[in-house]
């Protein structure tokens, strides 16, 4: 096997372990009777176009890690950005680590999420504050874990789709948080804005 192949096998487990993991909890959750998919009915069009658009960027990059990997004939990106713009042995193996880094922050998350994990705001039944295990550490491990998937993917496979994806899934993550965190705030009120005080956005209190 060379190289290449170990990264790009690397990086396909790396996707299939985050999406299984995913995938075993949300068919957990249904069999108990707890919806994990929440459609928010009072986002006006513009933020519906806002998620529709941070939705497709996230499946182009789940598509683009299985087209580098296989690899798939039919990518989703110009052939300009299937180029490899980074090849350093230390930057792979560091991508390698930030991905392990990724799917270990995911199941944590979805472990401490208890039955209060949602897709999506759910106004009607939000289910409790989660403020323990990994969320002591950050408010919003799931989005940490994603966009760590999308650096370690592009630093093993090191191609310009990924490059431009990783900062775009950021940027969307981002104003999508801000915006959960104004319905946690009104919803939870004191005891969220008290967890908002002492842990960060993404890591410790600082971030």
């Amino acid at each position: 096997m060379t190289t290449d192949r170990f990264f790009e096998l690397f990086t396909l487990v790396a996707l299939m372990a985050l999406l299984g993991l995913g995938a075993v909890r949300l068919l957990a959750l249904r069999a108990r009777g707890v919806g994990v998919l929440a459609a928010d009915r009072q986002r006006p069009v513009t933020q519906i176009l806002f998620d529709v658009i941070e939705l497709v960027a996230l499946l182009v990059l789940f598509y683009d890690v299985l087209a580098f990997s296989l690899p798939l004939p039919d990518e989703l990106v110009p052939p300009i950005l299937e180029r490899v713009v980074v090849h350093v042995l230390a930057l792979r193996v560091a991508g390698a680590a930030v991905l392990v880094a990724s799917v270990v922050i995911y199941l944590l998350a979805l472990r401490a999420f208890g039955d209060s994990w949602r897709i999506g705001i759910d106004r009607e039944h939000p289910g409790p504050l989660v403020t323990g295990g990994i969320f002591a550490w950050s408010r919003n491990p799931v989005y940490v874990s994603l966009n760590l998937l999308a650096i370690g993917a592009f630093l093993t496979l090191g191609r310009a789709a990924l490059l431009v994806l990783a900062p775009v899934i950021a940027i969307f993550f981002d104003l999508l948080i801000r915006r959960e965190e104004r319905f946690l705030a009104a919803t939870y009120g004191d005891a969220y804005r008290e967890y908002r005080a002492r842990v960060g956005r993404y890591l410790g209190r600082g971030l």
